[in-house]
């Protein structure tokens, strides 16, 4: 069974950049990109400044140009190489359909960039070589703000140009198991639920009838947002009891492969994470009565 290892990221980045608000300006918290020097494709000079690599290339270039966004171009090299790819193999995103089929039609030709960046004033391969890694671009994937759009963009852009190669119109959940904008508003409740079974009675549809307390002070407060995510755990906390009686997702609750592959994600976390705080290692027994597996 695929391990939805997507899912804490899409935690953190629902939080952080959604939920969480900056105590002086009231606003959702953004990611800050560090400058980054770049070699432009074009084979002009860098900005030194970090702005963006783009400058001067079209109407009202180089106005307004910043750090942010010239780490987003590069970045969107990264993406670009996934999005592309999937159209002919498995997703390589961190939580793929597990249905998933090629999208483009069977002999169909094969998808390039130049297919949609067709006028010819782009250096798509020295773009290419300016792939930075998945490392350096985590934040920007853990953005809700910057992915949903930017992959909204590209999936209407390829409908569009490409849907005569196309085996069937593509949607996020081509790729995705979860479409990851229902995602910021159906894991945090459900997240809520499982950490309060550590302390309280399980709450599921099928609660174990000899449950007991699994952390090994019950007392605790905290809801163990900090033992994953270190400080954005911290910001975690703070806004945790807008969730606590916040609806819980009928849809994915009802869906049994998605619930145990997502359990069992996050068990496997909790007894990585917060072992020394347990009073034994956590298994789906302790808050069910019957196995969910079977």
């Amino acid at each position: 069974m695929l391990i939805v290892g997507l899912f804490f990221g899409v935690l953190i980045g629902w939080f952080a950049n959604v939920v969480i608000s900056d105590a002086d300006s009231g606003q959702p918290i953004q990611p800050q990109q560090p400058a980054k020097k770049t070699v432009d494709p074009h084979g002009r000079k860098a900005p030194q400044d970090g702005g963006d690599p783009h400058a001067g290339a079209g109407a009202g270039a180089g106005h307004g140009a910043s750090p942010d966004r010239a780490q987003q171009s590069i970045a969107k090299v990264h993406f670009m190489k996934k999005f592309v790819a999937a159209l002919s193999g498995k997703p390589a995103n961190k939580w793929p359909n597990p249905s998933y089929k090629p999208l483009l039609k069977e002999g169909a030709k094969a998808a390039r960039c130049t297919d949609c960046h067709d006028s010819g004033t782009l250096n798509i391969e020295g773009m290419i070589k300016l792939d930075p890694g998945a490392e350096a671009v985590d934040k920007l994937r853990r953005s809700p703000n910057f992915m949903i759009p930017l992959m909204k963009k590209w999936v209407g852009r390829l409908n569009n140009k490409l849907g005569d190669r196309l085996a069937a119109r593509v949607t996020c959940t081509s790729c995705h198991a979860i479409d990851p904008e229902e995602a910021w508003t159906a894991l945090p409740p459900m997240m809520v639920s499982f950490v309060s079974a550590l302390k309280t009675k399980p709450t599921n549809k099928n609660p174990a009838q000899n449950w007991k307390p699994l952390l090994k002070d019950p007392s605790t407060s905290a809801m163990l947002c900090n033992v994953c995510h270190g400080s954005i755990g911290e910001m975690m906390e703070k806004n945790i009891a807008r969730f606590e009686n916040a609806p819980r997702p009928e849809k994915y609750l009802n869906d049994k492969a998605f619930m145990v592959e997502l359990m069992e994600h996050w068990v496997a976390k909790l007894n990585k994470n917060a072992g020394g705080m347990l009073t034994k290692a956590v298994v789906c027994l302790d808050c069910h009565d019957t196995d969910p597996r079977r």
